[in-house]
């Protein structure tokens, strides 16, 4: 059977960012009952970022995770801070229309400014660096998509540039790339320490987190709402789903909107020095073109990571962390064979067309989910949205997203071949770029 992601074991066993992350402020277990304006489901970005931001406002807000705050993929993703959808400006305008569509790329643009900027704010202690994000081309016909990406976006006022092949490789310290575009806006941060951080901002600011608040449904009480938990009940006003791929079964149907994809994470022993620098000398953070797509980072104490390039709807197998050993191999076969000190997987949300869905469920109650893979600036994006709409400032259709039609995806029940079935569809043609790549080189 595919994997439940909130059934994951608990704790963060494995997992780089939490060896390295400051500890997370005590916060209370949830065993008792509650009354607030506004109920927040998810402890991660959205729903940190939704507490926050309406805790600022002095509002009354109780965030709700049934781990704690990081738990889920804001602890265990790559840590890269990119300031675009999958989608490119006049992709967005066709689907959104060009006023709505230019919004949400203008808000969307601006995600590594409010990310950097609360993390400034509150002192958010996250090895955060904004040294730009380097988007490498696989092929030759990548690198053209590249050209044609960079040129919308300058056009626009986007600070991008393109990086010639001799200039990518000194930028990444790997040949394997026809060329590259590099991003200034974007940047890398420990993501574990950036969710620990906002929540001990939501604390100072007067509101409330609870673990181990495990809800079992959401259901109509008067002219608002009752969440039943394992140990207690919340009253709400207003009630924000920020769950994303760790969604359970307390709203019927939820869950079955988008495909939970579990994705790998390696970083290696510390490197010496000379081979250290020999990678991404100057900081950026590097993604590529790949269908599916391939992080590295290398990281203050000299660790490569890697991240993504794989999938499953299973369980953690070995064969997702063989596959990025090899992706080091091919692209840094300078540092020979690495030893790996850290491996972990975190489940990303898979929407058919890869743009979010943001649902007005009923009256009063909203959800937001499906980042694959851009969650870090766009849930806290959305987190602040949904602040706006819970304080009552927008409705839901003036938020930055618009609003979706509630659906189950029909195909729900095959998840795990449809998964599976793509992962390998797309693991082979990457592999054949990924051959004529190497016999250009």
């Amino acid at each position: 059977m595919p994997a439940q992601p909130i059934a994951d074991p608990p704790g963060m066993s494995g997992n780089y960012w939490a060896a390295t992350a400051a500890p997370l402020v005590p916060i209370p277990e949830f065993d008792a009952s509650a009354k607030v304006e506004t109920a927040v489901i998810g402890a991660g970005y959205t729903g940190l970022s939704a507490g926050l931001h309406l805790a600022e406002r002095g509002r009354s807000v109780l965030v709700l995770d049934a781990n704690e705050p990081g738990w889920g993929a804001s602890g265990r993703n790559n840590g890269q801070v990119v300031a675009a959808l999958k989608h490119e400006p006049h992709e967005i305008e066709a689907r959104f229309g060009k006023e709505r569509g230019s919004e949400l790329i203008r808000v969307v643009g601006g995600g590594p400014d409010l990310v950097f900027g609360l993390i400034e704010r509150y002192g958010i202690a996250c090895d955060a660096r904004r040294s730009g994000i380097i988007t490498a081309a696989h092929s030759t016909a990548s690198l053209s998509d590249l050209k044609r990406r960079v040129e919308i976006w300058v056009g626009r006022g986007a600070p991008l540039r393109m990086l010639s092949r001799a200039e990518a490789e000194a930028k990444s310290g790997t040949g394997f790339y026809a060329g590259a575009c590099i991003d200034p806006r974007g940047g890398a941060i420990n993501p574990l320490a950036y969710a620990r951080g906002l929540a001990r901002a939501v604390i100072e600011q007067g509101g409330a987190i609870r673990t181990k608040a495990h809800v079992r449904s959401v259901a109509r009480k008067g002219g608002g709402w009752l969440l039943t938990l394992d140990r207690g009940t919340v009253e709400a006003e207003r009630v924000i789903i920020a769950t994303n791929a760790y969604t359970g079964d307390f709203w019927p149907g939820l869950k079955k909107t988008f495909l939970p994809a579990r994705t790998p994470q390696l970083v290696s022993a510390p490197l010496s020095d000379n081979l250290r620098r020999a990678v991404l000398p100057d900081g950026e953070i590097m993604s590529d073109t790949r269908y599916l797509t391939v992080g590295v980072r290398m990281h203050a104490d000299g660790r490569l990571h890697l991240g993504g390039g794989s999938g499953t709807a299973y369980g953690d197998r070995d064969a997702l962390y063989r596959q990025l050993a090899e992706q080091s191999r091919i692209l840094f076969p300078q540092l020979g064979e690495l030893s790996w000190g850290y491996r972990w997987t975190g489940f990303m949300a898979m929407t058919p067309d890869r743009y979010p869905r943001l649902f007005e469920l009923a009256p009063g109650v909203a959800c937001v989910l499906g980042y694959r893979g851009r969650g870090i600036c766009t849930a806290t994006i959305f987190g602040r949205e949904l602040a706006r709409w819970a304080a009552g400032e927008a409705g839901i259709d003036e938020l930055a997203m618009p609003a979706s039609r509630f659906g189950a995806l029909p195909y729900y029940p095959l998840r795990g071949l449809l998964v599976e079935g793509a992962v390998k569809y797309y693991t082979m043609r990457d592999r054949a770029a990924q051959r004529r790549a190497l016999a250009a080189t």
